[in-house]
């Protein structure tokens, strides 16, 4: 409202003093401002008819770029108002041919994209798909691929609603290479509160997953059906190194792409790729990849997600569990069929809501467990940006840090002198940070010198929507995620790199898909092979049980990194009060899970 007050002051400012320019491109803005308030129709198309006649004498590039603009603004209204859309394909119309008069390759492109989409919209999909063609060429004669990945988007949609899914998907591919030549020329776009992920390069990625499966689901010939599987899962992973891109605000993050997919054995991996109107799996078992759907769509599977986690958290109820079985059903029984007796791990690729729940507290319907309980279940923020190996025990540094007295605001977490004895049990060398030592200068000094292959975090911790919002409590500060990412970083270029990170009192916000992004990332950022961390903070003596548990797994016998959790999380949740998965299911092993 404030904006909208603004422009009409302008426009009439202008007015006054004789610049009818800055009154047009004033007024033009405030039509548009008064568009997305949901003004009433009737006046707002009395103020565009009278800019539009203004523009009609207007010099040829002031009326291009206006008409462009106006004709956008009328578009938007034409959902509400049906003239509106008459007066915008008019007005675009006017713009393309003034842009072919003055050889604006680009603007040209605009217009027609635009009137293509004013044209889908009223169910004129032949004439649309034609102009979204001329909008395309136009975009590469102009060599502008900001607009050129929209029109192959557009163009996409088009052709994959006539029923020419091979043509969609090549369109759908120049559009990837084009957000990967803008992504190359214009990194900055990639910036705090930028739209440009979630706005451009995710709908594009999932829209080429989406079409390679169905063209997959109908494919007769066993090695093409392997070829398009491929695609969609490179297409996954390029996806992933682009969310951490965004959330990292690191063009760099992804630089070290560690391991190739096919080189991947002993673990089955599952991509669960959330669809408008289904579910699809990806499952990778080494040797072939296979795709399982379930109809079951996004949005119904969304909130039985968030029912989950919700529910997980409220450690005196058990109306989890039918939250449990539900997406157990969607998620884990479509794969049991390909599960092997010699599996080192289930591995989850998730993505969106799917980042924020322990798959290992899923529980089949017909025996009544949980997954852990039958297999090592881990995660991934992307195969190729893991690294898995197996921790070498010799000459291991380990540095443990604890917090656990109330400070900042932050309540006590009781359990933490516990949870360090446990570690000191298990690594007699350790070094330990705790307390009033536990300070910024303290814990970089210890990185940097000592060199620690497991670095145990036993303080209050959080992965928020904004990297810039994401802390590890010390005893004087708070460490925000990008100065812990660089303190850790160095170990990138090590020999030996930092094997595990563990923040057993870490949390993410309930529904923050982004800060469980950021907490599966963290792996990639700091340059280490794995992490386990929490979704939520349990401040019992579970927690220091658990972790206790896991280490001694981890140090005295031959488990991978996967089996000591499993260990250790089936330990506690034997205990009776502890079978709750409020308890021990907020545990997650994210990287390598050998």
């Amino acid at each position: 409202a404030d904006a909208g007050a603004a422009y009409d002051a302008a426009e009439a400012l202008a007015r006054d003093a004789g610049r009818d320019t800055l009154a047009l491109s004033a007024g033009a803005n405030g039509l548009r401002v008064a568009v997305q308030r949901g003004d009433t129709s009737g006046p707002l198309l009395g103020r565009a008819d009278a800019l539009a006649a203004e523009l009609a004498t207007a010099e040829a590039p002031l009326r291009l770029r206006l008409s462009l603009h106006l004709g956008r603004t009328l578009q938007e209204l034409s959902g509400r108002e049906r003239a509106a859309g008459r007066r915008a394909a008019a007005l675009l119309l006017d713009a393309e041919g003034v842009a072919d008069a003055l050889g604006d390759e680009r603007a040209r492109s605009f217009a027609l994209g635009y009137l293509a989409e004013l044209y889908a919209a009223r169910g004129r999909e032949a004439d649309a798909l034609e102009l979204s063609g001329r909008a395309t060429i136009a975009a590469r004669r102009a060599d502008a691929p900001h607009a050129l990945y929209r029109w192959q988007r557009q163009r996409a949609t088009l052709l994959a609603s006539a029923g020419r899914l091979g043509e969609a998907i090549a369109s759908l591919r120049g559009a990837k290479s084009s957000l990967d030549r803008i992504r190359a020329e214009s990194a900055p776009l990639y910036g705090p509160g930028s739209r440009w992920f979630s706005e451009a390069v995710e709908p594009v990625h999932f829209q080429l997953v989406d079409l390679l499966l169905q063209r997959a689901a109908a494919e007769d010939d066993a090695g093409r059906e392997q070829l398009l599987l491929a695609e969609s899962r490179g297409t996954l992973e390029d996806l992933k190194a682009a969310e951490l891109r965004d959330y990292f605000q690191d063009e760099c993050v992804d630089a070290q792409r560690r391991a190739s997919v096919e080189s991947i054995e002993g673990a089955l991996v599952v991509y669960p790729v959330m669809l408008a109107d289904r579910l699809e799996l990806i499952v990778s078992d080494g040797a072939r990849l296979h795709r399982v759907a379930s109809p079951v769509p996004r949005d119904e599977l969304v909130a039985e997600v968030r029912a989950f986690r919700r529910l997980l958290e409220k450690r005196t109820t058990h109306e989890y569990r039918v939250h449990a079985r539900a997406l157990y059903g969607w998620i884990v029984a479509p794969v049991v069929p390909l599960l092997r007796t010699d599996l080192e791990a289930l591995v989850f690729v998730p993505g969106g809501a799917l980042r924020t729940i322990p798959f290992g507290a899923l529980m089949d319907p017909e025996t009544g467990r949980f997954l852990v309980e039958d297999l090592p279940v881990a995660v991934a923020p992307g195969m190729t940006l893991t690294d898995p190996r197996r921790i070498p025990n010799e000459d291991l540094e380990v540095l443990s840090a604890g917090l656990s007295e109330g400070r900042q605001g932050f309540a006590p977490l009781e359990n933490v002198d516990r949870e360090i004895d446990a570690l000191r049990d298990v690594f007699p060398e350790s070094r330990e940070l705790v307390g009033e030592r536990f300070v910024r200068s303290n814990l970089q000094d210890e990185i940097e010198e000592r060199r620690p292959g497991i670095v145990h975090i036993a303080s209050h911790a959080a992965f928020r929507d904004e990297l810039s919002e994401s802390f590890v409590l010390t005893y004087d500060d708070r460490i925000r995620w990008e100065e812990m990412g660089e303190m850790l970083e160095v170990a990138r270029f090590r020999d030996r790199p930092v094997e595990l990170i563990t923040l057993s009192a870490c949390e993410t916000a309930m529904g923050d898909d982004r800060g469980a992004l950021g907490l599966a990332g963290i792996t990639v950022r700091a340059g280490a092979r794995s992490a386990l961390a929490t979704l939520w903070a349990v401040d019992d003596r579970s927690s220091a049980d658990l972790t206790g548990e896991f280490y001694r797994q981890l140090a005295t016998s031959e488990k991978t990194r996967a089996e000591a959790l499993r260990a250790a999380q089936r330990k506690v949740l034997g205990e009776y009060r502890y079978r709750h998965p409020g308890y021990w299911a907020p545990y997650l092993l994210v990287g390598s899970w050998l």
